[in-house]
């Protein structure tokens, strides 16, 4: 098993990133741990639990912000749960570490190139709730969907408030529909691990996080992202 403390660090240092631009724990500690050497099941029984004590504190402070609603649950939540059973169950070869690099790629990009962006922008208008069934079955297999649920969020909505809580309330969505998962599927994976990274999660976003997140323009927030995403694909996609 990977040394405890270096796993403790990485979860205290995306908290702090989760915690002031929406996404981090799972976006970028997937690969991480993965890299590290846990097994898929094993980083989602650790992250998961750590993303929703964030995702929860997040939504409690600006839930009147929440628009992704009805249609969200409805188009992602059953694909989310087909594409965990692909990812558990293995019945197709295939390289989620490939995967997940690609999609930060991606989405780096797209966030560096606004010409590139608004044709995402006008697809997303038009196709929607297929975006949202694709955006399911990609978190689902991979737990790399932050990416393009960020892509959602910054699309839809267009304040530092709203676009963080949205991811947020996606988030919390995916983690609570994953963990109900596992929990049928492999209980004996959770250990306290499940317990101690919560806790390392909340008392971040508490003393550190939320604190630089409201100090934090709406030109830095968004330049956090981008920086974050694209950088973090670089280097998966040469220590793959």
């Amino acid at each position: 098993m990977p040394d405890f403390y270096v796993t403790l660090l990485f979860v205290f240092c995306f908290s702090i990133i989760q915690s002031i631009i929406g996404i981090g724990l799972l976006v970028f500690g997937t690969p991480t741990f993965l890299l590290l050497g846990y097994s898929f099941e094993a980083t989602l029984t650790y992250l998961l639990p750590a993303s929703i004590g964030i995702s929860s504190l997040q939504i409690m402070n600006e839930k009147k912000h929440i628009k992704l609603r009805k249609d969200f649950l409805i188009f992602t939540v059953p694909f989310i749960m087909l594409g965990l059973f692909i990812a558990l169950t293995k019945p197709i070869d295939f390289n989620l570490k490939h995967i997940i690099s690609i999609l930060l790629l991606l989405t780096g990009t797209l966030r560096l190139f606004p010409t590139l962006q608004d044709t995402i922008k006008r697809f997303l208008k038009s196709n929607m709730k297929i975006y949202m069934i694709i955006l399911g079955a990609i978190h689902g297999v991979s737990n790399m969907g932050g990416g393009l649920l960020t892509i959602l969020a910054s699309t839809l909505f267009n304040n530092k408030n709203e676009i963080r809580v949205n991811i947020a309330y996606g988030y919390l969505i995916f983690a609570l529909t994953q963990i109900t998962v596992l929990a049928f599927y492999s209980p004996h994976l959770f250990s306290w691990f499940s317990v101690i990274f919560p806790v390392i999660s909340i008392s971040t976003y508490t003393l550190i996080g939320n604190i630089v997140y409201k100090k934090a323009s709406e030109v830095s927030f968004r330049n956090l992202i981008t920086i974050f995403t694209f950088a973090y694909g670089i280097v998966l996609f040469v220590t793959i």
